[in-house]
């Protein structure tokens, strides 16, 4: 069976997105293991100055609608039990414009270089569970939502008002009080490096990244619904006229898919090739992966393989492409809802890309052998 053949063997390294320094991709092939090493999973940040924490004076601070307030150290966090498994984080605007809607408008730079999926990655999570910390707090009958309190802050990064914020926002009790819902301080068997929030962060699995907070310095417990900046000013889409609410704030991962194998700048050879891909959808499962290598004339399913944890789902198609050219490629995911990626980009009123979920054409190279 034919495999792709790489044109270039150079070491894999972060890609910048935008001259800030905020904001680097995994490059196309650091998406092809399961697990993603540290050095080149995606980071996302908002100001470039990484927040430099002493772990030794570090303390957790809990307070709000609760029994007792806390001020935990790095020490009495490692005591509690320790959970495990694996997260796929997607960044909110990893779907980037097509081309056909217009140049993509990134607010003033903020990713305008993004041009693949790469503001994703998958890794092995270990902390402990949020909720073994809100039970020593003991959490009021009052308590609304809970706050997550960034230690990075600083002027809105596309020049807007206002001219220092924290990075902060909240969830429902719902999802604060979830048992995978996790206080996280390893990434991949390792301390978190410092861009990815050490020395503890915040880890949702199945929502957007900007859900995560990094460099975590306080938990809130609110008997009111969070307003701030974070929340309610960014990572939201404008909706069109007849939609039922003016914007969509997004929380949760969409159905998704990408082809991983071959990446960009890799070619296969005539005969039998398998392609490969990732296919996921947040917390929900993926039951299917259609494949077209006919730009989108006819589907064929793929075969999709268990995840673990909250990963992305692996998958694989047999090709057998007889004549050389260039053919393009799609992969439409569908989970257990029913919720099938769409064919076109899903909101025309959105410059950004927020939660663009839409099947992207992949073209691969052939030639013979």
């Amino acid at each position: 069976m034919a495999s792709p053949q790489t044109r270039t063997q150079e070491t894999l390294q972060l890609i910048p997105t935008n001259p800030g320094g905020r904001t680097f991709s995994t490059p196309p092939q650091g998406l092809q293991p399961r697990i993603t090493p540290n050095e080149i999973f995606y980071i996302r940040n908002h100001w470039k100055d990484v927040p430099n924490i002493d772990v030794d004076t570090y303390r957790l601070i809990v307070d709000g609608e609760v029994e007792h307030d806390l001020n935990l150290s790095m020490e009495q966090i490692y005591e509690l039990p320790k959970k495990r498994f694996e997260v796929t984080m997607e960044c909110c605007g990893n779907g980037f414009v097509p081309e056909n809607w217009g140049s993509p408008v990134r607010s003033a730079g903020v990713m305008e270089s993004v041009t693949g999926h790469g503001i994703m990655s998958n890794a092995d999570w270990a902390g402990v569970a949020l909720v073994d910390v809100l039970d020593m707090a003991g959490i009021k009958p009052s308590a609304v939502e809970a706050l997550f309190e960034g230690s990075d802050h600083g002027p809105d990064e596309i020049g807007e008002d206002p001219p220092d914020v924290t990075y902060e926002r909240s969830l429902p009790m719902s999802k604060a009080m979830h048992p995978d819902t996790l206080l996280a301080y390893e990434m991949n068997g390792v301390p978190l490096p410092p861009d990815h929030g050490f020395p503890l962060r915040l880890l949702v699995p199945g929502w957007y990244g900007m859900c995560s907070i990094k460099w975590l310095a306080g938990i809130h417990i609110l008997n009111h619904e969070f307003k701030g900046f974070y929340q309610t000013q960014r990572y939201m889409t404008i909706n069109g006229p007849d939609a039922p609410t003016f914007y969509t704030f997004h929380t949760q991962i969409k159905v998704k898919s990408i082809i991983t194998n071959p990446a960009p700048g890799e070619t296969v050879t005539t005969g039998r090739v398998t392609l490969k891909g990732r296919a996921w959808s947040g917390e929900k499962q993926i039951v299917k992966v259609d494949v077209s290598t006919d730009g989108g004339g006819s589907w064929e399913e793929a075969r999709l393989h268990p995840r673990r944890g909250y990963s992305w789902y692996e998958w694989e198609f047999d090709w057998s492409p007889q004549v050389p050219g260039q053919y393009i490629v799609m992969s439409r995911a569908t989970n257990i809802e029913g919720l099938t990626q769409p064919m076109d980009f899903p909101n025309k009123w959105d410059g950004l890309g927020y939660g663009n979920n839409m099947v992207f054409s992949h073209t691969v190279d052939v030639v013979n052998p």
